[in-house]
């Protein structure tokens, strides 16, 4: 039975996902792969702060399967979502019973569309592979050397997708000390293989410096803005992790060999910051759920054994009836349909318009540089089909904050200036005071050619020619 409903919510998510929701898409798993496969390097003329894994991945995809680039990360998306639902149940599953498994599935199919709002993100595909080594850890009583080698694979691939998951696998790694240096030393060769790989590719290529820089010498700089915690996130991040620390203790009064989960979604919260956002959370729900799922399953098995409920089960009771209350708004709101009409793609639909008005009065050849360039504006240079001159860099003020960067840009525009600019007069002080310079020379050497108004979430879009 439990298997049936599995199936159910599987073919649920896969449709909600493709055809209701309405995800954003980002540039990163988008516009970035669109880009290489047009013979822009990723660190050498795309200068991009985030690990490269999700790029990769997604610029494999584009290249096997020639759809619109957002209809594949939209597939990839629904892929990973189902992935990640077949883990959570299998893992509760093997941790408590079937029932648990059922209800940590569906705990996580239910605060996916309030988390998961950006197609195929870092932190979702951090929690796949963190995931996938957590459950080869509970598949087996005793660790093989084969296991070891595997868990340290998996979770040392989450790296390749995010930089906090190292302290997942530093977590793992403190986890082991028990098991001896020989099994130690087996994990560590798994964690590290994948990275030591991309290292001496990026090296190979000359792309270590930029790699370095970007992936981390300007993340730790403190030169990236914050976004501070805000109460309607608090509420949401509290009521879905509610059943943690129950299960913690449950775990420490029992078994405490599943310490390690909740472990593990203390490293996952780390990708919370510097930048609090609902998308972040996605790293910790699925190990959020699985701990869910148990403690469901286990205040259901006590709930039905007394044939008389006393006072404690009744408040027991009235709190369960307000959590599934708080659970089944919060979650709702994520299936209302946008502005934009239902299964829309965020960031992306929005430009149809303006991009097909730029694509009948530009050249295949011509150029085009975007002000600022956004988590979503990039998304212009594939539904135009126009590359940008030069570098490739986010137009966000943090990203002007190093000293290179604003020089480099000039260098070009003086060299080879882009044919057609696209500026948003709304957004332009978030890139403040680094894009002003660029500003400035879109309102001294360009005219406007026409605009595009009331564009959703963005507000405006002014698009420049050089003037002859």
């Amino acid at each position: 039975m439990a298997r049936r409903l599995l199936t159910l919510l599987l073919f649920a998510q896969a449709l909600t996902n493709l055809l209701w929701l309405s995800p954003a898409a980002h540039s990163g798993q988008v516009t970035i792969p669109w880009l290489m496969l047009r013979g822009k390097i990723l660190f050498g003329d795309i200068w991009e702060q985030h690990a490269p894994g999700s790029s990769l991945l997604a610029a494999a995809a584009q290249a096997l399967v020639p759809l619109d680039p957002v209809l594949v990360a939209r597939l990839l998306n629904a892929l990973l979502v189902g992935l990640l639902t077949l883990l959570v149940f299998w893992l509760a599953r093997r941790l408590c019973s079937e029932a648990a498994g059922l209800a940590a599935a569906l705990v996580f199919a239910w605060w996916t569309p309030v988390y998961g709002n950006i197609l195929l993100y870092f932190d979702t595909l951090l929690a796949l592979c963190v995931l996938a080594g957590l459950c080869i850890y509970f598949s087996a009583a005793r660790l093989s050397w084969r296991r070891l080698l595997l868990i340290g694979v998996c979770i040392g691939a989450a790296t390749l997708f995010k930089q906090q998951a190292w302290l997942a696998v530093a977590i793992m790694c403190l986890w082991l000390l028990g098991a001896g240096w020989r099994q130690l030393a087996i994990y560590l060769l798994g964690a590290l293989l994948l990275s030591l790989l991309q290292w001496a590719a990026l090296a190979a290529a000359g792309l270590w410096d930029n790699y370095w820089y970007w992936n981390w010498t300007f993340n730790l700089s403190g030169l990236m803005d914050g976004v501070p915690l805000d109460g309607d996130f608090l509420r949401k991040l509290l009521l879905g992790d509610l059943l943690v620390l129950p299960f913690a203790l449950l775990a420490w009064r029992g078994e405490r060999r599943w310490l390690l989960l909740p472990l593990l979604w203390l490293a996952a919260l780390s990708t919370l910051y510097p930048r609090v956002g609902e998308i972040h959370a996605m790293a910790q729900l699925p190990f959020a759920a699985v701990m869910s799922g148990v403690v469901l399953a286990k205040l259901r098995r006590a709930m039905r054994e007394p044939p008389s409920w006393d006072a404690p089960r009744l408040t027991l009771a009235g709190l369960a009836l307000g959590i599934g209350i708080g659970w089944l708004w919060t979650g709702a709101v994520s299936y209302l349909p946008t502005d934009l009409g239902i299964g829309a793609t965020l960031g992306y639909d929005e430009f149809r318009p303006l991009a097909e008005a730029l694509k009948t009065r530009a050249q295949p050849d011509d150029t085009l540089f975007i002000l600022p360039q956004a988590d979503s504006t990039p998304q212009l240079h594939p539904l135009t089909g126009l590359l940008p001159p030069g570098t490739w860099v986010k137009g966000w003020r943090w990203y002007f904050r190093p000293p290179h960067v604003l020089p480099q840009l000039q260098r070009e525009w003086q060299a080879a200036p882009p044919d057609w600019i696209i500026v948003f007069p709304e957004l332009l002080p978030a890139g403040a005071p680094g894009i002003d310079e660029l500003w400035a020379i879109v309102k001294r050497e360009y005219q406007l050619v026409f605009s595009e108004d009331d564009m959703y979430g963005h507000g405006r879009a002014d698009v420049y020619a050089r003037a002859p």
